[in-house]
């Protein structure tokens, strides 16, 4: 509890312990509250899930060690089995994300994205305006088929090349708006598919296990892109309006794009049978994921990937953030314990008591809390704490709970405001050449326009393709 100070002989006291002691403190205040619609083992999974959401949303361990924290205490009072608890860890979300980050290794690793980012940027990025679309608008397009936060590293060096190279100062317009168009674009383009990052394919796990309702990669698609369309198109405006009257020296920027595309020589091996590989995958997934399921198509491609050695063992076990997969298994089996023990049901009853009825007030209320929380959370971890509410909302008031999934997954996806939401704004606020508050400012303005557009899509475009939000 106490630590050394290097520099004195003085001993400090370790605030960590002051958070240890809350999450405890919480445990036990709900444990013992008077829930009278709560039975035991109700209230202990509600307790725990308290402590799990207290634990994400002040990030005082990293999020696998709080889905340690779960599996520990799931079974702690033997009303749910350790092995019913780790047997959620066989869910087909994690086995899909878990094949879709491992291919995404040979994408980077093969130098694929880096020569996709400078192809595009040296042939498209023929003055500021178009140079700054071809920023936005490839890493809205590479996040539909890698995680978010793979986009913001592989693009990150490269525009600050291109600011130095435009001799771009420090404050300068063009410098804030290229690197807010590379956090803008990964964040929006990765809501479109179930590649773009963790949320989406932990909501379908959630939602597999709790109903016998599904989401197949088109559909995923096909109900969130006109949003994402809709809202990128609001962020590029914002762009423009950033770098009005701004101007860079273009020709220096060509200059240096083209010296490194010349570099890359002609297209290895590796990178064709990447290319193969993944869009071999994506059809199946769009062809064949409902029939064979995402995660098996995904494993195959895992295979044939190993099978051509356009991958190593070594590189894989660097790049995939595994940490992730102990995170989802633990929420998915919180989710379950809520729901078996009957605490769920119970949190209903209690907004029952407040005289909210409106399926459609109740799910703005959740796309609302999704939208605000992912902002003080991992947007996977927002997931977490609000699916197994929203599924059992759902469930007493005949919401479609894959209505549910996608606003909570979507909304969470929309991560414009702060750096603990997701890697790609930690990333770009942390580099010099961005104002934190001015970062800041737009993106409240944006998130505010964002939810806007969603809850048009959910109110106009939904029921047009055949998803109502009431059964």
């Amino acid at each position: 509890m106490l630590k050394q100070n290097k520099n004195t002989d003085h001993v400090i006291f370790d605030a960590r312990w002051i958070w240890y002691g809350c999450a405890i403190a919480i445990y036990f205040i709900v444990l013992y509250l008077p829930l009278e619609d709560f039975t035991d083992p109700g209230k202990h999974a509600l307790a725990v899930f308290s402590v799990a959401a207290f634990l994400w949303i002040t990030n005082v361990f990293p999020i696998a060690v709080t889905g340690i924290v779960v599996l520990f205490m799931l079974p702690l009072t033997g009303d749910i089995s350790a092995s019913t608890t780790y047997s959620y860890f066989g869910n087909s979300a994690v086995f899909f994300v878990l094949g879709a980050f491992i291919l995404a290794s040979p994408v980077m690793r093969s130098g694929l994205s880096t020569r996709i980012a400078i192809t595009i940027i040296s042939k498209f990025g023929k003055g500021s305006k178009r140079l700054l679309f071809s920023i936005f608008a490839l890493s809205s397009l590479l996040a539909f088929i890698i995680s978010e936060h793979a986009v913001a590293a592989i693009l990150f060096p490269i525009i600050l090349e291109i600011i130095k190279a435009a001799e771009s100062p420090k404050g300068s317009r063009f410098a804030f708006a290229a690197f807010m168009a590379m956090a803008w674009g990964s964040m929006v383009g990765g809501t479109a598919t179930l590649l773009g990052g963790a949320r989406a394919p932990l909501a379908i796990g959630m939602l597999q296990t709790d109903t016998d309702k599904t989401i197949s990669f088109i559909q995923w698609t096909t109900w969130t892109l006109p949003a994402v369309i809709i809202i990128l198109a609001v962020c590029f405006c914002v762009l423009l309006f950033i770098i009005r009257d701004s101007t860079i020296n273009i020709e220096l920027v060509r200059a240096k794009m083209l010296e490194h595309k010349s570099k890359l020589g002609p297209l290895s091996r590796r990178e064709l049978y990447t290319i193969i590989i993944l869009l071999f995958t994506i059809i199946l997934w769009i062809s064949y994921g409902t029939a064979w399921g995402l995660d098996w198509i995904a494993l195959l491609g895992v295979i044939l990937a190993f099978s051509l050695k356009i991958t190593n063992w070594r590189e894989v076990e660097e790049d995939v953030k595994w940490g992730i997969f102990i995170m989802y298994g633990s929420a998915i089996a919180l989710s379950a314990a809520l729901r078996d023990t009957g605490a769920a049901h119970a949190l209903v009853q209690m907004l029952l008591q407040t005289g909210i009825t409106s399926p459609l007030l109740i799910f703005t209320v959740l796309a609302l809390l999704a939208i605000i929380l992912t902002e003080v959370m991992s947007n996977a971890a927002a997931v977490a704490v609000l699916m197994p509410m929203g599924l059992a909302l759902g469930f007493e008031f005949g919401i479609d709970p894959r209505a549910l999934a996608l606003g909570i997954a979507t909304c969470a996806g929309l991560t414009f405001v702060l750096p603990v939401s997701t890697p790609a704004m930690a990333i770009v606020t942390s580099c010099s050449y961005v104002d934190r508050k001015k970062a800041m400012l737009w993106g409240i303005f944006l998130k505010t326009i964002a939810f806007g557009v969603f809850m048009g899509m959910v109110l106009i475009y939904w029921p047009m393709v055949g998803l109502s939000l009431v059964n």
